[in-house]
C-alpha cells in the first residue's frame, strides 16, 4: 500500500513523520496557554473563608511595645521582650592531643550517651583537673564539651569555669581548652 505524502516533504517519508514537528509546536503553545490561564486565575478574586478573614482585620488587643534603641542584648533572641534577662551559661571546649586517651568515651557518646557520660565520670576521677565537671556532649572534631557540675548561680560559676579552663590549658595531653559563652534567652 502506498502513502500518500505531504507536498514538500521528501519522497519516502510519511506524512505523520512530516507532521510531528507541527503537532508539537502546537501542543507547546496549548500547555503555554493553560499554563498561563491556571497561574492568573479568573478576573474575580476568590473570597476568603471567614474563620481567616476575621483575625486579619482585628487589631491586635496588646501589642508588644517598640524596643527602646540600645536596649537589645547580644545573643538575646529578636522576639524577645526588651530588659528580659538572659541566663549566661558556659562551657569549656576539650581538645586532646591524643584522642586515644579518651577515645573510649568518644565512641561510646555516639551509641549511647548516657554510657559516655558514666565512662567520663569513672574517667575524670584519676584526673582531678577534671572535678567539678560533667560531659555534656562530644563534638564531630572528637572535643569533648565539658560543663560545669554544680548548679549555681551563674555569677559564682563563671569564674570558676574560666579557672578552670586556664588550669586545663596547661595540662601537657590537652591540645586546648577554649571556654565557650553561650546565651539562653529566658533562662532555658
Amino acid at each position: 500500500m502506498a502513502v500518500a505524502n505531504i507536498e514538500g516533504a521528501p519522497p519516502g517519508e510519511s506524512r505523520f513523520k512530516g507532521a510531528a514537528p507541527v503537532a508539537a509546536g502546537a501542543l507547546g503553545i496549548v500547555a503555554a496557554i493553560i499554563g498561563v490561564v491556571s497561574l492568573t486565575g479568573p478576573e474575580a478574586p476568590a473570597p476568603v473563608p471567614a474563620q481567616i478573614e476575621a483575625p486579619l482585620e482585628a487589631p491586635a488587643a496588646n501589642p508588644a511595645p517598640a524596643p527602646e534603641p540600645g536596649g537589645a542584648l547580644p545573643g538575646v533572641q529578636f522576639d524577645q521582650a526588651p530588659g528580659a534577662a538572659a541566663n549566661m551559661g558556659m562551657e569549656i571546649v576539650v581538645k586532646f592531643k591524643d584522642d586515644g586517651k579518651v577515645k573510649d568515651i568518644i565512641d561510646s557518646f555516639w551509641r549511647d550517651q548516657g554510657s559516655a557520660r558514666t565512662k567520663f565520670e569513672t574517667w575524670k576521677a584519676s584526673h582531678p583537673e577534671f572535678a567539678g565537671l560533667k560531659l555534656d556532649r562530644v563534638t564531630y572534631s572528637n572535643e569533648l564539651v565539658l560543663v560545669h557540675a554544680d548548679a549555681s548561680a551563674a555569677n559564682t560559676r563563671l569564674p570558676a569555669m574560666r579557672e578552670i579552663a586556664k588550669k586545663l590549658a596547661g595540662v601537657a595531653d590537652i591540645s586546648y581548652a577554649e571556654p565557650n559563652m553561650t546565651a539562653h534567652p529566658g533562662g532555658q
